[in-house]
């Protein structure tokens, strides 16, 4: 692959990465849809597997009832090949809930695997993994008491085929 290319594509996808955690806590859910292919699969374990309009609509109702969120998401592991990517990109997201304070607060720790397509130009992801790993805080912030704060290790926590070794 060009270098020039693989930079050009790699700064995209890092783009559209990144727009998510936007549309998360600025609540713009057309954003949020916009950066998935109509057809995408995203699976997060602890809420479901959805398409874009139904995660849209999840994602919507369960931060709806939140008084903020900060999603932090790093710099994204890829892998390109022509019209596809394979990204993994680590996530720390905190969620606030005022009723609950002083411990209002729950940070959580995790990952997403995903894959992206070129359409018309413009990265989208095609299939979300969401894996969390461990929690901190009040899990009654977002409805997960009884949750354990370490989740147990399983196959989401491999590195992912297409990295190598």
């Amino acid at each position: 692959m060009d270098p020039v290319q693989y930079l050009l594509d790699a700064h995209q996808i890092g783009q559209c990465l990144l727009k998510y955690p936007v549309a998360l806590d600025s609540r713009d859910f057309d954003l949020l849809e916009s950066l998935f292919t109509p057809d995408a699969r995203i699976d997060i374990p602890a809420a479901g597997v959805f398409d874009p309009a139904g995660y849209r609509a999840a994602s919507a109702a369960g931060l709806g009832r939140l008084d903020a969120t900060q999603h932090f998401v790093g710099q994204p592991v890829l892998k390109i090949e022509g019209d596809r990517a394979w990204a993994r990109s680590y996530l720390l997201a905190q969620h606030a809930l005022n009723a609950l304070a002083p411990a209002g607060t729950l940070t959580i720790g995790a990952w997403y695997n995903d894959e992206l397509v070129r359409r018309e130009g413009s990265w989208l992801i095609a299939a979300r993994t969401g894996n969390a790993v461990w929690w901190s805080g009040n899990p009654a912030v977002l409805g997960l008491e009884g949750v354990p704060n370490a989740f147990p290790r399983h196959e989401g926590h491999l590195s992912p085929a297409w990295l190598g070794s």
